[in-house]
């Protein structure tokens, strides 16, 4: 090969775009653009340096003009492109690309995972699903085809049709870890806690040294009441990884089942130095605050979840609870209405408000509350009553029992 071939450059070129040169990789495909009009190649890789500088428009340019240049193989084309911009995160732009290359080559298995993953991606499941399904379809035993099925019903709440899949997965590859892994998290999720245990047991004999297995085996233990085994998970853990929050993060937790809050308070605060932006620390931590009757720590501990998970209704409800705890209904139901468009199907948050709205002499509005809450679920107004077990009004209470 001649060394100012074509070919030559464009390796050149390459390498300057490992190297995140950009501007100067550009200048040199434009050289080469000139003398050869019609690489395809060129502009591909054009298009690939405007996406490294963030300008989509030229990056979309270029693409077209690659597209427009491709001699050989259009659908290999259009799933490279693809995965530039699922590499960049841009899965709708992905998607437009490998859409096109779908409706070139329906039965492309390369082409159905990428499509399952980004649409997974974007949150479109029932596309997702379609995708994956017909991954298994072309090749029934594709452990990672099976697996991402089953990460897509794990977000749907479809929990069983996940745990099939897992099995699936498993069956195709008893090996893979990771599938064994999530099958027994869902099966945590769904309360079978003794399954869940079954699995990572064997998943331990594979990998004695992931300290993430003991974690979940000591969130199993300590979900049934076993505090020792989950104690020994957890011990464990921390003896693979002496750094693992999470181990740290459940000890304070069995020290809070155990009723022993200041020494949990000692656990979840080295979990918290390792992780400081975990909302689940934070969530514990406000928790046990709580319980050790630091009543103002524990607020400022579920504000902190808050702002980490805003989207959360649990930390809110945990911080409405401890204001009506501390007696301050006015800034329970200023929390109340500055988040119930957010959490209007929450009614937890409803029953709170209108037991301040009560103790404020504000019945009405406690009854217009608790109507919205029982039509959301018909234990609230039971909630309520667990909450403010003493209220005696006559009439507050026939107006409740019309509800």
């Amino acid at each position: 090969i001649h060394p100012y071939s074509s070919e030559i450059q464009l390796k050149r070129i390459e390498l300057l775009i490992v190297d995140g040169n950009y501007r100067q990789a550009i200048q040199h495909l434009n050289v080469l653009i000139k003398i050869e009009s019609n690489c395809s190649e060129a502009y591909y890789l054009k298009g690939q340096c405007h996406l490294g500088l963030n300008e989509f428009e030229m990056a979309e340019i270029a693409f077209d003009k690659a597209l427009s240049d491709a001699s050989d193989d259009r659908v290999d084309l259009l799933c490279r492109i693809a995965s530039l911009y699922q590499d960049i995160t841009e899965f709708n732009s992905a998607i437009s690309y490998l859409v096109e290359a779908y409706g070139i080559d329906n039965h492309s298995m390369h082409i159905n995972f990428e499509l399952g993953y980004c649409y997974e991606c974007v949150g479109d499941y029932p596309l997702s699903i379609k995708h994956y399904n017909h991954c298994l379809d072309i090749n029934p035993f594709s452990s990672d085809a099976w697996f991402n099925l089953g990460l897509v019903y794990t977000r749907t709440g479809d929990f069983e049709k996940a745990v099939e899949a897992y099995d699936y997965a498993i069956a195709v590859d008893p090996m893979n870890s990771a599938a064994i892994h999530n099958k027994a998290n869902t099966l945590v999720t769904i309360g079978k806690y003794h399954e869940a245990i079954d699995e990572l047991t064997e998943l331990i004999a594979y990998e004695p040294k992931n300290s993430s297995l003991y974690v979940s085996m000591g969130d199993c233990y300590e979900r049934i009441g076993n505090y020792d085994k989950a104690m020994a998970s957890y011990l464990k853990g921390l003896e693979i990884f002496p750094s693992c929050a999470e181990a740290y993060f459940g000890i304070g937790i069995v020290k809070l089942r155990t009723m022993q809050p200041h020494l949990a308070l000692d656990y979840i605060n080295k979990a918290l130095a390792i992780e400081p932006e975990n909302y689940d620390f934070w969530l514990g931590m406000a928790r046990v605050k709580y319980e050790v009757n630091k009543i103002d720590e524990a607020l400022d501990a579920y504000r902190q979840a808050t702002i980490l998970n805003p989207d959360e209704p649990e930390a809110y409800i945990g911080l409405a609870e401890t204001l009506l705890y501390k007696e301050s209904f006015a800034d329970v139901v200023e929390l109340y209405n500055s988040i119930a468009d957010r959490f209007s199907q929450t009614y937890p948050l409803k029953v709170i408000c209108a037991a301040a709205m009560y103790l404020q002499n504000k019945p009405n509005k406690a009854v217009e509350l608790l109507k919205g809450a029982k039509m959301i679920d018909s234990a609230a107004i039971d909630e309520f009553f667990s909450i403010l077990p003493t209220v005696n009004d006559e009439y507050f209470v026939s107006k409740l029992k019309l509800l």
